[in-house]
C-alpha cells in the first residue's frame, strides 16, 4: 500500500510540474532519514494529528542556519508551544548522519526541535521547493532546498514563506519571513481569521 500511495505521489508531482507546495495541500508521503544508520520516517505519518513547522534549508552547517534561522526557533520556544507548535522539524538535502552531528553541534537536545535528511531531495522536489537558480548551481549546489517554512496541522499546510530573492535565492541576506517571529504572528493572524 505505502508503494502505492509514493507511487501516486511521485505521478501527481510529475504532472503538476512539482508546483510549490500551499496552504490547504497535504504534506507528500515521502520518507525522510534520521540519524545512522539512518531510520525512515514518513513525513506525512510523522505529521498525522500534529502542529508542526516545517523548514527546509539549504544546507547543515551553513552560517546563516546556524548563526540565525536555527536559533530564532530555539529562542521563541515558549511562544511557539503558546500558539499551538508541538515541534519544529529542520532538514536539508544532507543524510541523517550529518543532520543528526549538526543537531548535536547545535545543542538542541531536549528542545522541540528535530533534524531529518532528504538525501535523495524527493520531499524537497515534491514540495516544489528544489533551489532551481542559477546562481547556487553554478558553484555546485544541486538540488538543494529554498530556505521556507510551514505550519501544518495534522497533515494540512496553514502556511507557506519562502526566504528568497532574485540576487539572493538562498534567502541568506533576509531569512526573516521564514524565522520563528515571522511564522508565529502568520499562525496568530490564522487564528484570527478562522476564529
Amino acid at each position: 500500500m505505502k508503494f502505492f500511495a509514493v507511487l501516486l505521489v511521485a505521478t501527481i508531482n510529475l504532472v503538476a510540474g512539482f508546483a510549490a507546495i500551499k496552504s490547504g495541500d497535504k504534506i507528500p508521503f515521502v520518507d525522510m532519514h534520521w540519524g545512522f544508520p539512518p531510520q525512515t520516517v514518513n513525513m506525512a505519518e510523522y505529521c498525522g494529528g500534529r502542529n508542526v513547522i516545517i523548514v527546509g534549508l539549504p544546507g547543515a552547517f551553513t552560517p546563516t542556519s546556524s548563526l540565525i534561522h536555527v536559533p530564532s526557533y530555539v529562542e521563541n520556544q515558549d511562544a511557539l508551544k503558546q500558539v499551538g507548535v508541538e515541534e519544529v522539524i529542520f532538514y536539508c538535502v544532507n543524510d541523517g548522519a550529518v543532520m543528526g552531528v549538526w543537531m548535536h553541534k547545535l545543542g538542541l537536545a531536549g528542545s522541540m526541535t528535530q533534524m531529518f535528511g532528504d538525501p535523495s531531495g524527493e520531499f524537497t522536489k515534491a514540495c516544489g521547493m528544489e533551489m532551481t537558480h542559477p546562481g547556487p548551481e553554478s558553484i555546485g549546489l544541486i538540488g538543494r532546498s529554498k530556505r521556507f517554512a510551514m505550519h501544518v496541522v495534522n497533515n494540512v499546510v496553514k502556511y507557506v514563506a519562502v526566504s528568497e530573492s532574485d540576487d539572493d535565492p538562498a534567502g541568506d541576506a533576509l531569512p526573516d519571513a521564514t524565522c520563528a517571529p515571522a511564522m508565529i504572528k502568520a499562525i496568530k493572524d490564522e487564528s484570527l481569521i478562522n476564529a
